[in-house]
């Protein structure tokens, strides 16, 4: 066995990913036992509920969840007459939801039970250090937001320069060949 390495455990989005995913655990057993809903439909509910008439592709842009997911959890949240579906007027490809009336009930009755969840997370900070936590988060978000054209463009760099290295040279083809001669 080797000694251990002296490597950084503690990136951002490591703890980040800690806090969200222990902390979204016990909302969801929460809303489940609540409300017959994970914290991902609740999720849904509040932006369809916040943006009447959100299309999917707004949806899986704002809520985080990746886009089969989405779809799967909207054709649910459909089939049990929460949000309904309409075809866009102007563009037929698109979709727009609402909430129905018992979409937009359950999601009201989520609301207080967030505001609970969420102070309860939380009352471990003073009131400053939640109000700079949202600042320096929502700062983060909008920096990635910022940059993503950026970095798409340097990611095909790297992937063609990566095609590129991996790919034979014709020299090299060209000598194997004659070598088989």
């Amino acid at each position: 066995m080797h000694a251990p390495l002296q490597l950084k455990t503690d990136y951002i989005n490591v703890l980040l990913d800690l806090a969200s995913e222990r902390t979204r655990d016990r909302g969801s057993r929460v809303y489940e036992i609540e409300l017959g809903l994970s914290i991902r439909d609740v999720r849904l509910l509040r932006m369809i509920g916040g943006a009447p008439g959100i299309t999917m592709g707004q949806l899986v842009q704002t809520c985080g969840i990746e886009k089969t997911l989405v779809s799967k959890l909207v054709a649910s949240l459909v089939q049990r007459e929460l949000v309904q579906r309409s075809i866009g007027t102007e563009d037929a490809r698109q979709i727009h939801l609402a909430l129905t009336d018992a979409g937009m009930q359950l999601v009201l009755r989520a609301e207080p039970i967030g505001h609970e969840m969420e102070a309860r997370f939380l009352d471990c900070l003073s009131v400053s250090e939640v109000q700079t936590l949202s600042r320096i988060l929502h700062k983060i978000i909008d920096a990635e937001a910022g940059s993503r054209d950026i970095f798409e463009f340097l990611i095909a760099q790297l992937r063609e320069s990566k095609a590129a290295d991996a790919a034979p040279s014709p020299s090299a083809s060209t000598s194997s060949s004659t070598r088989k001669k």
